[in-house]
């Protein structure tokens, strides 16, 4: 069932091609979006968590976060630069960072669109919750597990309960303000949890919320998380995701990131032309092209430090611009960079763009 209401399971450049037009001339574009680490730990420990090949450091990391002061910077200038959204995930928990209610309001009022994804645990149930509620387009639960024990097994964490208080709070306070955000959860899909696919969605749509995303388990071509080495193992999970489908109403939609499932890791084109339209920064303020080199050839691929640095003095300097040329010419694709990148539906469309067929005015 293809996804028409979010298309999580490609991309939206269709979208701007004032910006995509820009880059084709060879204009020096500031990202649209950019996914924004807050902090170096988190409170749980998901058994696949991605976070621990981009230096999540759980609970030796909690003290570890974007300070405030940098942070606010960060967000307006964005605003200013052109950037038109923001999503607060990275690769630990955001809500560890005390400043992250004020930064979703500072750069929603300097134009972007904030959004954030969470295991939710730790939301605010006061004026700081309902503000960012507001305020976001969209808020995430990265949850997969739909019961008590199920939930310690998969998150290490016995805050089953809490969790689920936090999002009926979420859900009634979006009604009770009459906001416009979009609630949903996101699955995170293992070989060994396909039993958690049906009880999830149940749970979901009984708790109202919008969307449950199921995406299957990231990895580098490494094999790290051990799930590169089994991506072929999800087409035994064709039939149970398909029912999972069939609980999509008009009010709630069971997204299946088919996309990603079906090409196992494979890519159709050769180098990485999406960074400039997709930037990653980790939860200590550093600026990447890519969540990768956050603990790989770091050094190399770094694009500065925000806590020192301007958002706006990096992106305009020639060092920005001959790092995003490496990241063309030199990264190679099939060979270093995750398996399920989040960069692939741009990559697809604009090496497309750039390696046209032949007569293509005969459309």
């Amino acid at each position: 069932m293809a996804d028409t209401t979010y298309r999580m399971d490609g991309h939206k450049l269709y979208w701007h091609l004032d910006r995509v037009n820009d880059w084709m001339s060879g204009k020096r574009i500031p990202p649209l979006h950019i996914d924004v680490g807050l902090s170096k730990g988190c409170n749980i420990k998901c058994h696949y968590c991605f976070g621990v090949v981009q230096g999540n450091r759980y609970e030796q990391g909690k003290e570890v976060f974007f300070p405030r002061e940098p942070l606010l910077r960060y967000v307006s200038e964005a605003g200013e630069m052109g950037v038109r959204s923001m999503a607060m995930i990275g690769e630990a928990e955001p809500l560890l960072n005390p400043h992250v209610y004020e930064a979703i309001v500072a750069g929603k009022r300097a134009g972007v669109d904030m959004a954030l994804g969470t295991n939710g645990v730790l939301f605010d149930t006061s004026r700081q919750g309902e503000e960012a509620l507001e305020h976001l387009t969209w808020l995430r639960f990265n949850i997969s597990a739909a019961s008590a024990g199920s939930y310690q097994r998969l998150h290490n964490s016995p805050d089953f309960d809490l969790l689920v208080e936090k999002i009926r709070f979420c859900i009634a306070r979006k009604k009770a303000l009459n906001s416009a955000v979009t609630i949903g959860f996101q699955m995170v899909l293992t070989p060994q949890d396909i039993d958690e696919v049906m009880p999830l969605t149940s749970l979901a749509k009984e708790l109202g919320v919008d969307y449950l995303e199921i995406k299957h388990c990231g990895d580098t071509v490494q094999n790290d998380l051990g799930i590169f080495n089994k991506l072929d193992q999800y087409d035994q999970f064709r039939d149970i995701l398909l029912q999972a489908e069939e609980h999509s109403t008009d009010t709630f939609k069971v997204v299946i990131k088919w996309g990603n499932i079906n090409r196992k890791g494979k890519r159709s084109y050769n180098r990485c032309l999406g960074a400039p339209f997709l930037l990653y920064s980790s939860g200590d303020g550093k600026l990447y092209p890519c969540g990768m080199f956050f603990s790989y050839r770091e050094p190399e691929f770094c694009l500065g430090d925000l806590t020192r640095q301007s958002f706006k003095a990096i992106i305009e300097s020639d060092a920005y611009w001959q790092t995003m040329k490496r990241i063309e010419t030199e990264i190679k694709v099939h060979e270093e960079c995750y398996a399920s990148c989040k960069t692939n539906a741009i990559n697809e469309f604009l090496y497309t763009l750039k390696n046209p067929p032949q007569h293509i005015n005969f459309i």
